[in-house]
């Protein structure tokens, strides 16, 4: 049994809300809730899902924006989850004053995500991927069993991430996609934090920030 990758682009900076679902159980990783999380809400309880985490790829605030309202809507609190080296950054609003759209943070992380940790849903490993560059604390979640890795703003279709925020560098981007992303199979499906989803072999052909 492998899991269902659900995909919702909310708001206006077209997020990609993604739910890594078992469809044996109905237990659900929600990765980057964002804005207007009533429409992941709709779906939740329309599929009668059972989210038991919450992931964060970063800690800018269009990625955790919708994390209090799930919380207080949900039949039980998620689990909170995201790397360390963000926490200050969540912390302080992920950015939003900066955007003047100002975001109350969730509370600090219930377990802090690590390289190459593995998370399982069902029989199913997610394997967290750290990849600095855009922030200090990015993470991308591979997931083999259905050739699919989420990468948050690391990397985008003929794009990546901005590095001109707190926390960011160009070249430890570049490095981190090098390799943390092109080195999955050329196969994978890409998920980036927003807009159109990609692969691997794309962005290796096509992507003019990694010429060499």
């Amino acid at each position: 049994m492998t899991i269902k990758v659900w995909v919702f682009s909310t708001g206006q900076l077209s997020n990609n809300v993604v739910l890594l679902i078992d469809e044996k159980t109905n237990e659900t990783i929600l990765v980057d809730p964002s804005y207007e999380p009533d429409i992941i809400l709709d779906y939740i309880n329309g599929q009668e899902l059972k989210v038991k985490l919450i992931v964060l790829t970063h800690g800018h605030f269009d990625h955790f924006a919708g994390v209090n309202y799930l919380n207080t809507r949900l039949p039980e609190k998620p689990l909170l989850a995201m790397h360390r080296d963000d926490l200050e950054l969540l912390r302080d609003g992920g950015g939003s004053k900066e955007f003047h759209m100002p975001v109350l943070p969730p509370d600090d992380p219930d377990l802090f995500l690590e390289d190459k940790m593995e998370l399982e849903l069902a029989e199913t490993k997610i394997q967290v991927r750290l990849a600095p560059g855009h922030t200090a604390g990015s993470v991308i979640f591979y997931i083999p069993d259905v050739n699919t890795a989420v990468c948050g703003d690391v990397i985008f279709y003929h794009s990546v991430g901005r590095t001109d925020l707190a926390g960011g560098n160009h070249e430890t981007l570049i490095r981190s996609i090098q390799t943390q992303v092109l080195n999955l199979p050329p196969e994978t499906r890409l998920i980036p934090g927003h807009g159109q989803e990609t692969t691997v072999r794309e962005e290796m052909l096509h992507n003019p920030y990694l010429d060499a």
